[in-house]
């Protein structure tokens, strides 16, 4: 009997050890260990293509991730020795400052966040509230939360490509571009695991969406945030934000700013070629 006993405790106690290493992979928070990578991205810039980026009128609506591209930017700028345009904040319903001569970017945080279709009627009202005539490009990012597993992307993406497609047609001086949408870090925590084991992978369905951004206008018009976000420093394909380039599991550190913002400039600086 003691034999029995002591080999059920030791196979219990066995157990609760593998139970609590289980518990401890789900449940521990990466955000506690993430790791900034290597902040090399203005090295891949050239001076040249930073300034025909500086000398394109820009207006951007976004909200927090797009605070930190626009950090990125002048991040960037500053690595290079490269003046940077005017930065100018347009707040919902405020009037519209008169850009004199080239290198603005001016940009409001739009709508409320797990409401696209609002940022889309107030990107809308934006540029056609006085801004089209003041810029020669624009863009509308989403933020992550405004993508979760249960959204309808195809309903979204409709309603995201006629508001586009009549704002081309109103305002054709104004170039256009489409950004995909930004990615989180992959699961955190038993919920997380959870959700993507039974189907709720908010990054499936982002990158669902992204692919019809991708599918349906010309590379040179994509402004493509995700791709870059789910690049590994060293070129790995992820299907998440890569860890490194966050601070927090979803917003950008400045060396993920800085690796967007050169892809921003990049865009910019080609489509002001077109």
């Amino acid at each position: 009997m003691k034999t029995s006993f002591w080999s059920r405790l030791v196979m219990g106690v066995a157990a609760v050890g593998i139970l609590g290493a289980v518990s401890l992979y789900f449940l521990w928070d990466p955000k506690r260990s993430y790791e900034p990578a290597p902040d090399t991205a203005a090295s891949t810039i050239t001076t040249e293509v930073l300034g025909k980026a500086s000398g394109a009128r820009i207006y951007f609506g976004h909200r927090s991730v797009g605070k930190n591209i626009l950090s990125g930017v002048s991040d960037v700028y500053a690595a290079k020795g490269v003046t940077q345009p005017e930065v100018v904040e347009v707040p919902i319903g405020g009037s519209v400052p008169k850009v004199a001569g080239e290198g603005t970017i001016l940009h409001t945080q739009i709508g409320e966040n797990g409401n696209p279709a609002g940022k889309l009627v107030n990107f809308d009202s934006m540029v056609r509230s006085g801004i089209a005539d003041q810029v020669d490009i624009a863009l509308l990012k989403f933020c992550y939360v405004d993508i979760k597993w249960n959204t309808d992307v195809d309903a979204l993406f409709a309603e995201y490509k006629q508001t586009m497609a009549d704002l081309e047609r109103d305002y054709p001086n104004v170039r256009f571009l489409h950004a995909t949408v930004p990615l989180t870090v992959g699961p955190v925590g038993i919920k997380g695991h959870i959700k993507a084991v039974v189907g709720r992978d908010d990054n499936a369905t982002r990158t669902r969406y992204n692919e019809l951004i991708r599918g349906n206008f010309d590379a040179d018009q994509v402004f493509d945030l995700a791709a870059v976000e789910a690049t590994s420093p060293d070129g790995e394909a992820l299907t998440s934000l890569y860890p490194g380039y966050s601070s927090d599991g979803a917003h950008l550190n400045a060396s993920g700013a800085s690796k967007v913002a050169v892809v921003l400039l990049e865009t910019v600086a080609r489509t002001g070629q077109a």
